[in-house]
């Protein structure tokens, strides 16, 4: 909470990022969100510093992830589709996610909406200092925001965050499906998750060539994991493996996700889904 001699500070603060960001396409729906939430953020300001981070910077990258966790984003089944293969991604959506009858069509119901686009924010925008994240916010908003901007799409990190969207799903369906995990710790579940997506490619999470139980028993067929399994999808799998980038390349550095990306994502969802 905001002592009596930090309310005209922060207040200022505010109103300048208010005012700076109204005149920028791409940061104005978060303006907006400042704007509306104005008071809370004033009474509740709280800016912690990080290393290597200087105050001003720290303020900003806190403004910017508060306003993306709730400015009108959502996520959409459009938002899977990578390297061009739209119809492999939406029957393996459907089968996963399951579908909402409509009149005209089906519509794909994608769950843990505010939950995965909480974990992007802070996976992209969180840790990081305000140079390294400002180039972000206009590709972000253009594919995740139901106002979209008008900048022109910067289609290596748009690839990016498809791919996050992706490990996002995947780490939450994997999770969910063995809670254990929470306890385990960050490099078992990273050691657990490669191994799955290895298990994915051989083509044994589900065996299909006879009446036994996939890998561990069944265990992950019905999961993302078994619903990713199949010749038809493996080409898909596999460009999406080298997208996640656990082997850390440089090249394509705007479009691979990098470390502190994947260790964020893991890290939030194992928080999310540990008991209290």
């Amino acid at each position: 909470m905001a002592s009596s001699e930090q309310t005209f500070r922060i207040e200022e603060i505010i109103d300048n990022h208010i005012h700076v960001w109204t005149g920028t396409t791409s940061f104005a729906p978060l303006a907006e969100v400042l704007t509306s939430d104005r008071e809370i953020l004033v009474e509740n300001f709280h800016c912690p510093a990080g290393a290597g981070i200087t105050t001003g910077d720290a303020i900003r990258s806190y403004l910017l992830c508060y306003a993306l966790e709730r400015v009108r984003v959502s996520i959409r089944p459009n938002h899977f589709i990578l390297f061009k293969e739209a119809e492999t991604v939406q029957a393996v959506l459907e089968d996963s996610f399951g579908v909402d009858p409509g009149i005209d069509e089906d519509r794909i119901i994608v769950p843990y909406q505010h939950e995965a686009l909480v974990i992007m924010v802070k996976s992209i925008f969180g840790r990081r200092s305000w140079p390294a994240v400002s180039k972000d916010i206009a590709p972000f908003m253009q594919l995740f925001s139901r106002d979209g901007t008008k900048a022109k799409p910067d289609q290596d990190r748009i690839m990016r965050y498809k791919t996050l969207v992706w490990l996002v799903y995947l780490v939450i369906d994997m999770v969910r499906n063995d809670l254990g995990l929470c306890e385990s710790g960050i490099e078992v579940a990273v050691k657990k998750f490669r191994s799955l997506f290895d298990h994915v490619i051989k083509g044994d999470i589900i065996d299909e060539d006879s009446r036994r139980p996939g890998f561990e028993g069944g265990k992950w067929e019905n999961t993302l994991f078994g619903w990713l399994q199949g010749e038809d999808s493996k080409s898909f799998v596999l460009k999406l493996k080298r997208q996640f980038n656990f082997e850390n390349k440089m090249e394509h550095a705007n479009r691979y996700l990098l470390a502190e990306h994947r260790k964020c994502v893991f890290e939030e969802v194992l928080s999310l889904f540990r008991w209290p």
